[in-house]
Order: C-alpha cells, then sequence, then structure tokens
C-alpha cells in the first residue's frame, strides 16, 4: 500500500521489538562493532529499568566508565540506577571470579543473582553479556555449547531472567558464532530479532547423528519460510480489507497528527498522503477541534475506553460533511501511543433526522394548538368568587417549582388548573405529561412510572423510558394521587425528595429535574388517619393545595360556561345559528350538576348532536320539574319553612347518593366510602341501591 508510509505500518523497529521481550528469554546478539550499544544495549537497559528488573551488564573487555558514558549520553540515569542497585556494571573477571570455567559454579551464580533480584523487590532479574569475556577465559566451544544449553533448560524456565549474550563477529571465529546461535532461541542480526532457525534444543544436541541435525535444521527452515509466506498473505488481506472498508480509518499520535489514513480520505477528497503528517483538526471544523483533541486525550489516558462524537469533516472544497467517528488506543506497545479513529459519513443520517425533527416538532406544535382549542385555550371561565380565587393561586404558585395539590370533585376541571399552572410557569416550554393513578394496573405502576430495560418481567421485550423520564425538565401531573398503591408511595416520595429512581430491572440511579402537580377528589387526610396513604407523602405533594369548588357553589359561572362549550360543540359538529334562551339558562342553573363542568359539557354537547336547524333542546335530569320553578335560595329560614312533595326528595335522595358513590369512587364501605359520606349504614345504603335500581 503506497501510502502506508508511516512507522506504524512498517516492520517494528529493533527498539520495539526489544520492548517486547519477555522474561525468559534468551537472545543472541551478533554484532559488527561497538554500534551495538546504541542499537541494542541501550534500549535493552532502558527497558529494564522501566520494568523494574536487576539489570545486571558485562562489559568485557572494556573500561567501565566508556559505559557508563555510553549510556548516560543515551539518555539513562545511570548514576541514579546503580544507587538503587537497580544497574550494575562487572568486568568479564567480576561477572565470573573464578579461576577456571564451572559449568555449575556459574549456574548457581545466574541463579543466586535472580534470586537476589526477587528478595531485593525487584520483578526480576536481566542480563546483557558481551561474550568477549569468553576469550579473555578461553572458555572451550563444548564447554560453552553445554553451559547454554543448562541455562535454557534449567534457568531461564524457572527464574524470572532474561539475558543477551553479544558476540562481535570480528572477534569470534565461524565455528564459535555457529555454537552460539545454535544455542539461543532468539537471535539478533544486523538490528532485527528473528526466531533463530538454528537454534538447537538440548535434546537434539544430545543427538550424536548429524543426519538428525541437518534434517532437524532443513524442518526449521521450511517452516520459517511458511511462516513468512502465511504472514505475507494475511498483510495482503489486512491490506485488501482496510481498502475495501466502508468506514474510514485514521490513526493519530498524542499531539493529534495523523500517521495514517486509510484510502477512505477519497470521500474527503483527499489523497491519503495528503493528509500523513498534519494535525487532524486541519481537516475538522474549528468548533469540532477541542472535541477531538479532548477524545484523543482521553483514549491515551483511558486505554479500554471507547471515544464516540459527531463532527464536521472539511472538504476540499472548503464544504463540511457529518461524520461519526469512534476512537480507541491502540494496544500494541507503541511508544509514542497511538489512537485509531474508525469513522463514516453521516449526512444522509443527519439530513433525514432533521427533516424528521422538523416534521415532529411541526406536528407537536398543531397537536397543542388541537389541546388548546379543545381545552378552551387553556383558560379558566367564569366570573364567581370562587374562580378569582383559583385564578389568583395559579398566578402566585406558577413561576415557582413548588408542588401543588389540586383539590376538587370529579369533572371541576382539576385538569385544566395543571395545564394553566404550567403554561404559566418557567418550565412552558417543556412536556406536560399525564398520569390517571386509577387507569394503571398495580403490577405496572412502578414500570409505567419509572421505565423498564428489556427482561425486567414477563412481556417486557424492550426498554422503555418511565413517565418520570418523559418529563425531565417539565411537569408530572398525577391524577387521582389518592389511588395511587401503598407499595409505591414511598419510592414516589423519593424522586419527590431526591430526584433520583432506578427503572424496572436496572440498578443504575437516574436522576430527573420534575415539577409535580397532583390532584383528588378524595379527602386525603382520611386516607391517612386510615393507614392506605402516606402521611410524608401527603405533606410533600399538599406544599400548595387549591381547591377548585364545585359548580354548585359557582352557579353564575354556568351562562358563561355553556356559552363556550356550545361554541366548541358547534365548532366540531359543523353546526351553526344555535343559541341557548333565557329560559334554558335558567334550566341549567335550576341543576346542581352533580358532575360539574364535565357534566355540563356533555349536556351542550349532546343537545348540539340533537339538535335541529336553529332549534336546541337540553336534556337535564328531571328538568321540566323544575324549570318554571324559581331558583332556591339555600337559606335556613327558607329551607325550614319549604315543603318539599315526596316525589322530590326522592329524587334528591337519589341524586344524592348518586354524587357520593361518584366521590367515593364507586366504593360504599370504609372510610371515605359513599356511606361513611352519607353518614348511614352500610347496609342501609345497600338496601337504599337495590330498591332505586342503582347500577
Amino acid at each position: 500500500m503506497s501510502h502506508m508510509n508511516s512507522s506504524l505500518f512498517s516492520v517494528p523497529t529493533i527498539e520495539q521489538q526489544i520492548e517486547s521481550l519477555q522474561p525468559g528469554d534468551h537472545v543472541c546478539a551478533i554484532s559488527s562493532g561497538a554500534a551495538v550499544t546504541n542499537s541494542v544495549v541501550v534500549p535493552f537497559v532502558r527497558r529494564c529499568l522501566a520494568r523494574k528488573e536487576m539489570c545486571f551488564y558485562v562489559v568485557g573487555e572494556r573500561p567501565v566508565e566508556d559505559v557508563v558514558d555510553e549510556l548516560t549520553r543515551a539518555g539513562i540515569d545511570v548514576e541514579g540506577a546503580r544507587e538503587r542497585g537497580a544497574l550494575t556494571l562487572l568486568t568479564g573477571r567480576e561477572y565470573m571470579p573464578l579461576e577456571r570455567f564451572d559449568n555449575a559454579a556459574f549456574l548457581a551464580l545466574f541463579k543466586a543473582r535472580a534470586q537476589q533480584a526477587l528478595q531485593a523487590g525487584f520483578s526480576g532479574s536481566a542480563l546483557v553479556v558481551e561474550m568477549t569475556w569468553g576469550l579473555e577465559l578461553e572458555v572451550a566451544l563444548d564447554a560453552l555449547v553445554e553451559y547454554e544449553a543448562r541455562l535454557n533448560t534449567d534457568f531461564f524456565p524457572q527464574e524470572r531472567a532474561i539475558a543477551i549474550c553479544i558476540f562481535e563477529r570480528q572477534r569470534f571465529s565461524a565455528e564459535y558464532l555457529q555454537a552460539a546461535l545454535r544455542n539461543h532461541p532468539l537471535a539478533i542480526v544486523e538490528d532485527k530479532l528473528i526466531s533463530n532457525p538454528y537454534y538447537e534444543p538440548p535434546k537434539l544436541i544430545a543427538q550424536r547423528s548429524g543426519a538428525a541435525r541437518v534434517d532437524w535444521m532443513i524442518s526449521q527452515l521450511a517452516r520459517w519460510a511458511e511462516d513468512r509466506e502465511a504472514l505475507r498473505h494475511s498483510h495482503d488481506r489486512l491490506r485488501a480489507l482496510i481498502e475495501n472498508a466502508t468506514d474510514g480509518i485514521t490513526v493519530v499520535n498524542a499531539d493529534g497528527v495523523i500517521v495514517y489514513e486509510g484510502p477512505s480520505a477519497g470521500r474527503l477528497g483527499y489523497n491519503p498522503e495528503e493528509m500523513v503528517g498534519r494535525n487532524a483538526a486541519d481537516f475538522m471544523s474549528p468548533e469540532d477541534t477541542a472535541p477531538i483533541i479532548d477524545r484523543i486525550r482521553r483514549a491515551i489516558e483511558n486505554p479500554d475506553e471507547v471515544q464516540t462524537i459527531r463532527a464536521r469533516a472539511r472538504r476540499t472544497d472548503g464544504s463540511f460533511v457529518d461524520v461519526e467517528a469512534v476512537g480507541r488506543r491502540l494496544q500494541d506497545p507503541f511508544d509514542p501511543p497511538y489512537v485509531v479513529f474508525n469513522w463514516r459519513d453521516i449526512s444522509e443520517r443527519v439530513k433525514f433526522y432533521d427533516r424528521l425533527r422538523e416534521r415532529l416538532e411541526s406536528e407537536n406544535e398543531y397537536l397543542q394548538e388541537e389541546v388548546r382549542l379543545a381545552s378552551g385555550n387553556g383558560t379558566i371561565l367564569g366570573r364567581s368568587a370562587g374562580v378569582h380565587r383559583v385564578l389568583e393561586q395559579i398566578e402566585m404558585v406558577a413561576p415557582t417549582d413548588a408542588t401543588v395539590l389540586v383539590l376538587g370533585e370529579t369533572g371541576v376541571g382539576k385538569e385544566l388548573v395543571a395545564r394553566a399552572i404550567h403554561q404559566r410557569s418557567l418550565r412552558r416550554d417543556r412536556p406536560l405529561v399525564k398520569i390517571n393513578c386509577t387507569a394503571i394496573p398495580r403490577e405496572l405502576f412502578e414500570s409505567e412510572l419509572f421505565g423498564h430495560i428489556k427482561g425486567a418481567f414477563s412481556g417486557a421485550l424492550r426498554d422503555r423510558i418511565g413517565r418520570f423520564q418523559l418529563a425531565d425538565g417539565g411537569t408530572l401531573f398525577l391524577d387521582e394521587i389518592g389511588e395511587l398503591p401503598l407499595a409505591m408511595q414511598p419510592k414516589l416520595l423519593r424522586v419527590l425528595q431526591d430526584g433520583e429512581f432506578e427503572p424496572v430491572g436496572n440498578d443504575t440511579t437516574r436522576r430527573v429535574n420534575v415539577r409535580i402537580i397532583a390532584a383528588t377528589n378524595r379527602d386525603l387526610k382520611s386516607l391517612v388517619r386510615a393507614g392506605r396513604f402516606r402521611e410524608d407523602l401527603y405533606y410533600r405533594l399538599s406544599v400548595f393545595p387549591i381547591e377548585v369548588p364545585p359548580l354548585r357553589e359557582r352557579k353564575d359561572d354556568i351562562p358563561v360556561l355553556a356559552k363556550h362549550f356550545l361554541e366548541i360543540a358547534c365548532k366540531r359538529f359543523s353546526r351553526s345559528g344555535l343559541h341557548l334562551t333565557m329560559s334554558q339558562f335558567r334550566q341549567l342553573r335550576n341543576y346542581d350538576w352533580p358532575g360539574n363542568v364535565r357534566e355540563l359539557q356533555n349536556v351542550i354537547e349532546r343537545a348540539v348532536i340533537a339538535s335541529g336547524l336553529g332549534s336546541i333542546r337540553l336534556d337535564i335530569p328531571a328538568a321540566e320539574s323544575r324549570s318554571s320553578a324559581p331558583v332556591i335560595t339555600r337559606s335556613k329560614s327558607r329551607e325550614a319553612s319549604e315543603v318539599i312533595p315526596d316525589k322530590e326528595m326522592s329524587r334528591r335522595m337519589r341524586d344524592n347518593m348518586v354524587a357520593a358513590l361518584k366521590r367515593s369512587g364507586g366504593r360504599i364501605y370504609g372510610p371515605g366510602g359513599a356511606a361513611e359520606l352519607l353518614g348511614i349504614k352500610p347496609s342501609t345504603l345497600t338496601t337504599r341501591i337495590k330498591k332505586l335500581g342503582l347500577k
């Protein structure tokens, strides 16, 4: 690959190869002179000091001072290493303080040095030996072969030791060098570390048959050739994979300089050679420069962490393309380290999501407008004192983040109050999410509020976010909070107190910023006394209570509401020319509206649907018997003197029972039940229900 001009993808340098050596390795270095010090000894000593190994350097015939100068010029703190015992420089005689060469004594000396290193707290021992000491002591070839073989069998496999033995080509005979190669598993020749094809294991050396040795040598050479061919094929396959990859490949160093660029550079209009050697920031938009540098730094500091970034890459014509890149530090022992980024063009995806977002924003705006129209533009209508009091409370609490508890009978417009608070708050641009506590099965309550992960329970086929997460930054409206299961109440309390929760099946804590508005038609205090509602949750919810009065207590609002609902219904059902008469207004005022505003809206809609051309007829229970009667005042003196017909009394009893049942949610028994509200025994109420045929 012509554009692979970086050393990153070439054969590793001798320094990198020496860095990869491990304890147990035994290396023969064939040198052509003193230059071996810089190319082999310096990186080997540096490697040993970095890995906290105790290094013994046998300098052979040279003065120790010369070696100290050479290592110091190479940047190694020789004196500091010698003071802490990490580096010992020895002459040939100091290396082997024996009168004659003795394999057993020499091996014992090696083992003693290895143990000395471990006892001193080092991770192991290392030796670099200039083998001219063997010439000085006239070590025979047979003795050398036996000595090296015993090192391979009795020393390196058992001890955390490593060694490089340096043989100068001009100083040793060919026979001597051949013997050296036969006894070292690894060799360094011309600044290349290789698996020595001439190495003869101890078992082979023990065989005196020349033919056996030749056969083994030929098989080793053949295997070496096969390995080289397999490596070439592997390289060709890797090159083909890179050239045909759908993703771009960019490799940078710690400074952000590109050291390799794949053929995908053509998608930006560049040749790979144009990008190599330049900083990656040169090809990014200015606002993405700092994030790219940050991702490179984090990748180098955290090798196991994958870095993901979206950015805009610069084309040759100056335009930009949206890209998504995933980066990670290469695990190879490179120094300096490198980070490889796989990137792809996501321009079409970004355009698609932009179009989708615009469409969703438009649809959301349309739906919000529809909701405003359906709910009377979010306006609370009325001119009674009760409505004015509610509006004043809304104006006071809306700008704050205080939790609000809206109280009132069914149908009075508690949700409308919640919407009015949200629309006047600082969270108006975020969602108002509603959840009706009576409409959710108990076993699904936690999932509905907090979400769940796939497999959290039977039927959880995918991840799902809960209402709290959906309302993050906005408002959550908990309607009919009195029906919240007792088991869920402490979990809701925790979110209200700390803003934290865990989805079902997941132990990861999520934080949310949600304002709570709750509503109920129940008497929460009586539920607290009955042990069915937590007292601490009640006080947490009731920071700012707003009580919405029933419609029967604000009959001055009925004409305004009736006109408003009539206009909406006429638009909805495409009717025109309909209006309410004064007689019909009196008819509406005379009714007690147990279903409150919702019942009034239903009556008006039903009248519009059933209306003829230009006429409208109200369908109000028992309205005929009261339409001509004057409005009944509730003063005690009037009630004391009023005589109520039996039929009217029966109707009032029935309406009163229906109202009590609605307020109690259909429950007869227990605290808050219809019997308690009516002040009669449950058995008496049951008998009356059956008698009147109520269901």
